[in-house]
């Protein structure tokens, strides 16, 4: 989980004057007075040894719920019997700035973690630092390496357990009328990675080495190996343009890639990838009119299970096992009554013409699916 409170912090203090230990002291927007953190670790190079006052430029924003359901974590992160963990905590963290994307800001940036399940983040470009003490022990590049390396271990274990606690739609809507395979599993693995790969990019969008970086948090031994090879034949690895960046595939073994991109020639996930297309024109591309209307985001969540259903399915086919052939009849007979009951609930709640463009799309993978279990 990801807790991102920069929207209720209007400045705070950070002191890393003691070695091994740095005291937070957030102050919370809204006068609602002060939070005090004592994590085991150090800041990196430009802060470390110091004491850093740093202020909000401009009005905190003003208290929404979500904001109400922040102020209530930091509160009790503060009584909190987990462990608190370091993370990079920096005033020089460089991202492209959002006014001009050819241009690398520097801004503050803190990161910690509650255990290893909760990442926390204040950063934003518009804090300042208005007091700065010097250092009051020497942080030699030695010393920063060791802890961004402990930094990442500690980011690595976050990705480790948050992939092993995710249950996506596809595995969550499992049930009586819905035995599950290991397919479930596998596809559920690698949607956990995709979930948390976003915000892990943005970590290291500006890194040196960011892919590296990449590679070694989501555990890509056999990528880092490659990486690896290519560094003792003289590569430069910052030249990552040839990077496509990563894939579903890449959380998969070789032989779970393979069946997926099988699975995914089928003419039936064919006909799944038209209905995305109808969903994407419809309703995601139009979120601003269907952000409030829970019955358009039931039809969004049980969609993307019966996308993870029918994707599993097709690969127990692929494995021509006759023993498979009960749940695979079974699971079929269910990804269609949930299709119908997503038809009804789209003609209830779309346009006409999306209503009838959804209706056409799910009868074209009904028609399909027949033809995998006959």
């Amino acid at each position: 989980m990801l807790v991102d409170l920069t929207s209720i912090v209007c400045g705070g203090v950070i002191d890393n004057t003691v070695r091994g230990t740095t005291d937070l002291t957030l102050r919370i927007a809204r006068e609602k007075g002060e939070v005090r953190l004592s994590i085991p670790g150090d800041c990196l190079g430009d802060i470390a040894g110091c004491r850093v006052v740093f202020e909000r430029t401009g009005s905190p924003p003003h208290a929404v719920s979500p904001q109400i359901q922040l102020y209530r974590y930091l509160r009790k992160l503060s009584s909190s019997k987990i462990p608190l963990i370091a993370g990079d905590m920096t005033f020089s963290r460089r991202q492209p700035s959002p006014l001009d994307t050819s241009y690398l800001s520097n801004m503050l940036s803190l990161e910690f973690f509650e255990g290893t399940e909760t990442r926390v983040l204040v950063e934003g470009e518009d804090f300042v630092c208005s007091e700065l003490s010097l250092p009051q022990w020497e942080c030699t590049r030695a010393i920063e390496n060791a802890q961004e390396l402990l930094n990442m271990s500690a980011l690595h274990d976050h990705v480790l357990a948050n992939v092993e606690n995710f249950r996506g739609p596809g595995l969550s809507m499992l049930g009586k009328d819905m035995p599950g395979c290991k397919w479930d599993t596998v596809l559920n693995r690698a949607e956990a990675y995709m979930a948390i790969l976003p915000s892990i990019c943005h970590k290291y969008m500006a890194h040196r080495r960011g892919v590296i970086a990449e590679a070694f948090v989501f555990d890509q031994i056999d990528f880092l190996d490659s990486l690896a090879m290519d560094d003792e034949q003289g590569y430069d690895l910052t030249l990552t343009h040839t990077w496509t960046g990563w894939q579903v595939t890449d959380f998969l073994s070789r032989n779970e890639a393979r069946r997926l991109q099988r699975a995914m020639r089928t003419s039936l996930f064919k006909a799944v990838a038209q209905l995305i297309s109808v969903i994407r024109e419809h309703i995601t591309s139009h979120y601003e009119r269907y952000r409030s209307n829970n019955a358009v985001e039931q039809i969004l969540s049980v969609f993307a299970g019966l996308i993870s259903h029918l994707l599993a399915t097709i690969m127990l086919v692929h494995e021509h096992d006759t023993c498979n052939g009960p749940m695979i009849l079974r699971r079929a007979e269910t990804i269609a009554l949930r299709l119908r009951e997503l038809t009804e609930h789209a003609r209830e709640c779309l346009p006409r013409q999306a209503s009838g463009q959804f209706s056409e799309a799910a009868q074209s993978i009904l028609h399909e699916l027949q033809n995998i279990v006959h």
